[in-house]
């Protein structure tokens, strides 16, 4: 994802209408826009060009040539490398991928610079009215149902545990037929909570159309806008991270999931801090009970 989407998602919901649609075009073309001619641009995006000098203005760039212009770079610096879907792990496989390295010290360079970059990217993607109305629902909410897969599913349970904390219904099982079982379960007074990087997980998918028929609210965290969890979510909480497809283990995406969850839960726990500081303190208390004292 480059940094011209990047703005314009963090900026979406205080875009003008017109705006608004400027940048739908954007992010479904996002590859094409630095080389189409701005009259031919205007044209099949149905939005005039001073519309799109707005839009420019209001994520950062000074119009549309300095906006294009940072594209193309972005592209263009990118490395331009085949995909070989026989050749799987090139994140550790020697001459496989741009990016290995062979130093204990370059790898640890490497993952830091990526965690990081995730992070970054993620916290732009942050749309505080979104988070927002996602803490409204798991206030209200009279159960809160958790559905991820593998590495996912971790940051499923993390938040899981955050949620019973508080004293929230949340209910999470790694099991994938348990929570298709717990998905047709949910009313139109819960609140499910889809984790998925991709977006295209089977099992996420079968639950989440499972759960549509209830009428609860529905929240994805993702990387993908166009997928189809995005497409059936009310809500969406945006993570950004760069990996290999078929990689050795999920990294920076699962780093950007858990500051998403992070973030929901302290807006949702700051807001409500009044009725949960009691329970707080107690689950606090009983696991400091716990710990071995060394003194």
């Amino acid at each position: 994802m480059t940094n011209v989407e990047v703005q314009v998602r963090s900026s979406y919901s205080a875009l003008s209408p017109t705006c608004q649609k400027a940048a739908d075009y954007l992010l479904a073309h996002t590859r094409e826009l630095y080389s189409i001619p701005i009259a031919e641009l205007a044209r099949q995006s149905g939005v005039s060009s001073a519309a799109w000098v707005r839009l420019c203005k209001e994520i950062g760039y000074t119009g549309l040539k300095d906006m294009r212009q940072q594209l193309y770079l972005q592209y263009s610096a990118e490395p331009q490398v085949e995909v070989d879907p026989t050749v799987h792990f090139s994140d550790l496989r020697e001459g496989k991928s741009v990016t290995f390295c062979k130093s204990a010290q370059e790898i640890l360079q490497n993952v830091t610079a990526a965690s990081l970059q995730a992070l970054q990217r993620t916290s732009k993607l942050m749309d505080p009215a979104a988070y927002q109305t996602a803490s409204d629902w798991l206030l209200q909410s009279k159960s809160i149902k958790l559905f991820g897969m593998g590495a996912s599913g971790l940051v499923a349970s993390d938040l899981c545990d955050k949620l019973l904390r508080i004293g929230k219904n949340a209910i999470f099982n790694f099991n994938s037929h348990v929570q298709l079982s717990y998905s047709a379960t949910l009313t139109k007074d819960d609140t499910a909570v889809f984790i998925s990087n991709t977006g295209k997980t089977q099992e996420i998918l079968q639950a989440l159309e499972a759960v549509q028929a209830s009428g609860c609210h529905t929240i994805g965290i993702t990387h993908y806008s166009k997928s189809p969890l995005s497409a059936g979510c009310k809500l969406l909480l945006y993570t950004s991270s760069k990996e290999v497809y078929v990689r050795s283990g999920a990294m920076s995406s699962r780093l950007a999931q858990l500051m998403v969850v992070d973030a929901l839960f302290t807006v949702l726990a700051s807001q409500d801090y009044a009725a949960i500081q009691g329970t707080l303190e107690s689950s606090y208390q009983i696991c400091m009970s716990h710990r071995v004292d060394h003194r």
